[in-house]
C-alpha cells in the first residue's frame, strides 16, 4: 500500500503539470518541478525542495523522480503500458489499463466494506477510521471530485503571468493553483495526444488525479497549472512548481526499459489480480 500511495502521489505530480502541456513534432520536451513538504514538520526538518523532471517525446513520457532516484516511470502511449524501472536491482514491473481497473476496483470494494463497518461505531472511533481511511486509500474511482474557481490574475511565477484558482473538495479547502497559458509557455499544441493518453489512463480509475489536473475549463480550472499548493485538513501539506521547460532531442533508449533487465511482478498488478472472481468448478 505504501509504494502504490507514493506512486499515486508520484503521478497526481507530473499530470497536474502536464495535461495541457505539447510536444513540437521536431524536438522532445523536458520539463523540470520541484516539489516541496511544508509545514511544521517540514520547517523542522529543513530539506531543500527535491527536483522531478518529465521527458516528453514521440508518444512516450519519462519521469524522473527526486524522492526516489533508483526508480523512474515510463508510459508508452501506443501500447498503453506504465513500467517501473528499478535501477538498483535492474528489475522492472509493468501495469496495463486492466491491471489499474481490477486494482481499483477491489480498492472501492474494500473500502465500502469499511464504511459499513463504521456505521456501527461509536463517533470517535468512526472518525479516527475515516482519518487513517483517507491516509489508506485516498482515490478510487469513487473518490472525492475537486472543483475550482479563480480569485485573482496577473500573478507573476517564474515570469509567467497567472490565474490563480482555489479548489474545493468536499466543501473544504483543497488546493491552490497558479496557471498559465501555452503560449505563455511557448509551447506549441501540435502534439500532446500521449499526455492526454496518460492522464486517461488513470483519470478513470481516480477521482483524486482528477482533481490535480489543469484541463480546458475542466472543472473550472484552465490552462496549465505551474505552481500549486495542497491542503490537508486547513494546513498547507506540500507545494510543486515548475521551474524550467526546454524542447531537445531525446535518445530512444531514454523512453525503454534497459536491456538485460528482469521483469518482476507488480504489488498493485497482484492486487488486481486477487480481485479476479475465481473459475467455477468442473
Amino acid at each position: 500500500m505504501a509504494f502504490h500511495l507514493k506512486l499515486k502521489c508520484t503521478l497526481a505530480l507530473t499530470l497536474a503539470i502536464t495535461l495541457n502541456l505539447a510536444a513540437t513534432s521536431q524536438a522532445g520536451l523536458l520539463m523540470v518541478q520541484t516539489y516541496q513538504k511544508l509545514g511544521e514538520k517540514a520547517e523542522a526538518a529543513k530539506k531543500p525542495p527535491t527536483e522531478n523532471k518529465v521527458y516528453l517525446d514521440k508518444g512516450k513520457v519519462r519521469i524522473e523522480t527526486g524522492t526516489m532516484t533508483e526508480q523512474y516511470f515510463i508510459y508508452d502511449g501506443e501500447k498503453k503500458i506504465f513500467f517501473t524501472v528499478n535501477l538498483k536491482d535492474k528489475t522492472y514491473m509493468e501495469m496495463t489499463e486492466k491491471d489499474f481497473s481490477e486494482m481499483f476496483s477491489k480498492m472501492d470494494e474494500a473500502k465500502k466494506k469499511m464504511e459499513e463497518s463504521m456505521a456501527k461505531m461509536p463517533p470517535a472511533q468512526k472518525e479516527m477510521m475515516q482519518k487513517m481511511m483517507a491516509k489508506m486509500m485516498p482515490g478510487g474511482a469513487n473518490g472525492p471530485k475537486t472543483t475550482y474557481k479563480k480569485i485573482s490574475s496577473g500573478e507573476k511565477i517564474n515570469n509567467w503571468s497567472t490565474d490563480k484558482y482555489e479548489g474545493e473538495r468536499d466543501g473544504v479547502k483543497h488546493s491552490e493553483v497558479w496557471t498559465t497559458t501555452p503560449k505563455a509557455l511557448d509551447i506549441s499544441p501540435t502534439d500532446f495526444q500521449v499526455l492526454l493518453d496518460m492522464a486517461k489512463f488513470f483519470e478513470k480509475f481516480s477521482k483524486n488525479l482528477e482533481g490535480m489536473m489543469g484541463g480546458n475549463g475542466k472543472n473550472g480550472l484552465d490552462g496549465v497549472p505551474v505552481k500549486t499548493i495542497t491542503y490537508n485538513e486547513g494546513k498547507a501539506e506540500f507545494q510543486t512548481e515548475i521551474k524550467e521547460i526546454k524542447k531537445d532531442a531525446f535518445a530512444v533508449s531514454l523512453f525503454e526499459v534497459p536491456a538485460g533487465f528482469t521483469k518482476k511482478e507488480s504489488p498493485m498488478a497482484k492486487m488486481g489480480a486477487d480481485h479476479k472472481s475465481p473459475k467455477p468448478k468442473g
